[in-house]
């Protein structure tokens, strides 16, 4: 049975495989962008942010950036892929909160723009952090 820290990232994986773009964890990323876009998810580490006295209970928040690429022949189909594919995130995070019960509670930011992706054709690319926080809690061993 996987720890609440590893069920809430895939909790995340699963609201985002509805999303049009590839979704990847953690990787590097490809040579090429596919043509649908690309998200890849990176999870930073938890930060332990209160106890419930008496309770056995602790509090979790999980920063995660979901670093978003997309492609587009020129900047105004490029901005508004991105567009697209950030409000399409965001819809899909924001439909469930509690991503099935994994977590208490899911906020989703301001996207950060990155016009330099480390990709073939970066020309015809563009990219941007939308940064997540999980909150979740835990019982006193955070590994059960």
């Amino acid at each position: 049975m996987p720890s609440p820290h590893e069920s809430a990232i895939a909790a995340l994986l699963s609201a985002l495989s509805g999303h049009a773009a590839t979704v990847i964890r953690e990787s590097d990323l490809p040579v090429d962008c596919p043509d649908a876009g690309l998200v890849n998810v990176v999870p930073e580490d938890p930060e332990d942010v209160g106890q419930h006295l008496g309770t056995g209970t602790r509090e979790w928040e999980r920063p995660v950036d979901l670093e978003t690429v997309v492609r587009g022949p020129d900047a105004a189909t490029r901005d508004a892929a991105l567009d697209a594919a950030l409000v399409s995130l965001a819809a899909l995070l924001l439909a469930d909160r509690t991503l099935g019960g994994a977590v208490d509670w899911i906020e989703v930011g301001a996207p950060q723009e990155n016009e330099a992706v480390p990709m073939m054709g970066a020309e015809t690319l563009k990219g941007a952090v939308l940064p997540v926080t999980l909150f979740y809690e835990t019982t006193d061993n955070p590994m059960e």
